[in-house]
This record gives structure tokens, sequence and C-alpha cells, in this order.
């Protein structure tokens, strides 16, 4: 069985009386005829109220609509996905706000995070004298070297 969500105003709806049951945004539009939004909402309710659902919480479950959990107490915790019918207003994006020239100047988040610019700079580490040096100069070089300092100056008397 796929999974099929209510369409209603509100999670009691959803659970009592839905408009229709559908799985998909776009057939949950074609039933509330004009946009909707896919809702979770989270009941709490008390014994009482948990006997009268039960039989509509079940059927929702079926469905895969609802999930039942238990808090610390033991009582039961509903979470019910719906899809919500919105207006027209509510499916409109907020408008964005209009800066004026005072607050152009007020984000100072580039200052706080990248005030040292992007990366630090590294320090030579210190080379041990005890270390072997693998890729500095050859044995061939390190001999001419070490034959030019033996030698020494040429003395005038020689």
């Amino acid at each position: 069985m796929t999974l099929a969500y209510p369409i209603a105003d509100d999670a009691i709806k959803a659970l009592t009386e839905p408009l229709g049951l559908e799985r998909t945004e776009a057939a949950a539009r074609r039933i509330a005829k004009g946009p909707v939004k896919f809702e979770t909402e989270w009941l709490r309710p008390g014994p009482e109220r948990a006997d009268e659902l039960a039989s509509a919480i079940l059927t929702a479950a079926a469905h895969g609509a609802v999930q039942v959990y238990e808090n610390e107490r033991g009582r039961p915790v509903v979470a019910v996905n719906y899809w919500k019918p919105v207006t027209l207003e509510e499916s409109l994006p907020p408008p964005k706000p209009t800066k004026t020239s005072g607050e152009a100047s007020s984000d100072h988040a580039d200052d706080l995070y990248f005030r040292r610019g992007r990366t630090a700079k590294t320090r030579k580490k210190p080379v041990d004298p005890n270390q072997f040096d693998l890729f500095g100069m050859g044995e061939s070089e390190q001999d001419e070297g070490t034959a030019a300092k033996s030698e020494g100056p040429s003395s005038p008397d020689a």
C-alpha cells in the first residue's frame, strides 16, 4: 500500500474529516482547488481524547499519515502529516525589506570572520641538525665542496 496523506486545514480535521487522501502535491492541489503545503503537527491528546481519536489514528496510520510515540510519562504523542490548503497570501513569498543608506554598512560579519585573510601564514619549521638530508646536495657535490675547503688558500711559497 502506498502512502496517502489527508487534505485538511489542521491535524484534528486531518484525522476526523479530511477532504480526501492523496500522495502527491499535484493531486492534493486538484482536490483542494488551490495551492497546498505539506505539514506535520504534533498532537498530545489527553486520555479521554485519545480514546475518541483511536480509530481515526489507526486508519490514518494504515495510510502512513500518522506516527504514534509515547512521551516520558507513557502518554501518546501523535505526529500527523497532511496536506494543508493555503491561501493566496500565504503562498506568496514575503516581501524583501528595503535597505536605507544607514543600514547598508551595518553588516560586519565579514570583518568578524575574514579579518586576517583566508589562510594563515605558515612558519618554517626549524631544521634539526641531526636530521639526515635526503634531498640536499648529492655526495659528489659535497665531496667537491669539502675538497675546496681542505685545500685552503694557496701560499706563495709552494
